[in-house]
């Protein structure tokens, strides 16, 4: 089903899913809702419109009937941003230019002239899909402040000046902006509040994506950058090091296993555990070592060789430095 938005503000969009798909619409003050019935798909589009020309738009749920949303332009530019937290929607600018975004991806979109955009929705499920976007004409922020020095072709778009072809970026966002996308979804802020706290946290992804954006055209992909889809990698790298005590374990055999890089994982430990990699290791088999002498099944060297130490005198001293006895006077103390 094709749901064509002539009206391109918070309020059109919701009005133009009423008249096509019978919407359940409720408003409250900046706030619309739209609840979509079950033959849909059981899921909800919340929007925010906000001053001059920007809004804001949050769609979680089930999608059980695929649909397609078709965005007439006008004489204006129109920039668009999209972050998709889970789930995946088509976005055609033309008839040749078309790509698929998907989990923790985002982009960020200006078509040419008069031409059409279309969101196209699968059939799929708990969908969490962000969309902020700016009509440049009313759009009337000073872009020389020192806050929104955006690299020249947004500063462009945002100006409303002549595009001779199509804007498109899409990457793999950072972490930074999972944690301002977590907090919007999950904020409990009510009213007024809510309504600065998610006009400040949608500015912040907007700079946070130009900023991306400036970053890797200038200088590439950063693989020291942590990202929303590094952090199943991390997670799984830790696992990985917890099952294997006993074994060598290096920054580039955990790489392989995991399928990522050494940059990747030493920049990550320490972003996302707050610890390096070897402090990680140190820590998961001194915790170990403890656990298996509280048991009493095991001599020290046995414990020893479990935890991955070649040297009984090397872990003797690590397990002091730790837990303030030798680990003979540990296992006695049991």
């Amino acid at each position: 089903m094709k749901i064509i938005i002539d009206k391109k503000t918070a309020e059109g969009i919701h009005h133009s899913l009423k008249a096509s798909l019978k919407t359940k619409l409720e408003k409250e003050g900046f706030e619309f809702k739209s609840y979509f019935d079950k033959s849909v798909g059981q899921f909800t589009l919340r929007s925010y419109e906000f001053d001059k020309g920007f809004n804001f738009n949050i769609l979680t749920g089930d999608i059980a009937s695929f649909f397609e949303l078709e965005f007439k332009e006008d004489q204006n530019n129109y920039l668009r941003f999209l972050f998709v937290k889970s789930g995946e929607l088509v976005h055609k600018v033309s008839p040749t230019i078309r790509y698929r975004i998907t989990d923790n991806y985002s982009c960020m979109v200006a078509a040419k002239g008069k031409q059409k955009q279309y969101f196209a929705l699968p059939i799929q499920k708990d969908v969490e899909i962000l969309f902020l976007q700016i009509e440049t004409k009313s759009f009337s922020i000073d872009l020389k402040s020192d806050f929104f020095q955006f690299p020249s072709e947004i500063g462009n778009v945002l100006k409303n000046e002549k595009m001779d072809s199509h804007f498109i970026y899409h990457s793999n966002y950072t972490l930074t902006m999972s944690d301002t996308i977590n907090e919007i979804l999950n904020t409990k802020k009510q009213g007024i509040v809510k309504r600065f706290f998610l006009e400040s946290k949608a500015l912040e992804l907007l700079w946070l994506q130009a900023e991306q954006y400036n970053l890797e055209t200038k200088q590439g992909y950063n693989p020291k950058e942590l990202r929303k889809y590094d952090i199943g990698i991390l997670r799984k790298a830790k696992d990985y090091i917890h099952e294997n005590l006993n074994q060598k374990l290096t920054l580039a055999i955990i790489a392989q296993e995991v399928g990522t890089n050494e940059t990747k994982l030493k920049t990550g430990f320490k972003k996302l555990f707050g610890k390096t990699f070897t402090e990680i290791v140190q820590t998961e088999r001194m915790n170990k070592a403890k656990a298996l002498l509280e048991e009493g099944h095991l001599s020290v060297k046995e414990v020893t060789n479990s935890c991955g130490y070649q040297s009984a005198s090397m872990f003797s001293v690590q397990f002091k430095k730790r837990f303030g006895l030798s680990p003979n006077r540990y296992l006695q103390s049991q």
